[in-house]
């Protein structure tokens, strides 16, 4: 079985799978900072948008397109590869 073979191979899964927790851990974060910059922006673009701005409403809407939400799309084009 896997892990059987010594203490050697149990200490090297047991680092690496708290390396697996530790990046999971800063994907989380990462994640729920992005969400809240995408939030930001779409409020920004929203009122500028109201307030009479087209060129900082397109400014907001064209970040959230191109580096949000164009990111998320290439990120899940990876992970169909």
């Amino acid at each position: 079985m896997p892990g059987q073979a010594g203490g050697g191979v149990d200490a090297v899964q047991e680092s690496k799978a708290d390396e697996l927790d530790r990046l999971v851990g800063e994907l989380v974060t990462l994640d729920e900072q992005r969400v809240c910059i995408g939030t930001k922006l779409v409020d920004l673009e929203h009122y500028f948008r109201k307030a009479g701005y087209p060129e900082l409403s397109r400014r907001a809407l064209d970040a959230f397109m191109t580096r949000y939400l164009g990111r998320v799309l290439e990120l899940a084009d990876g992970m169909r590869e």
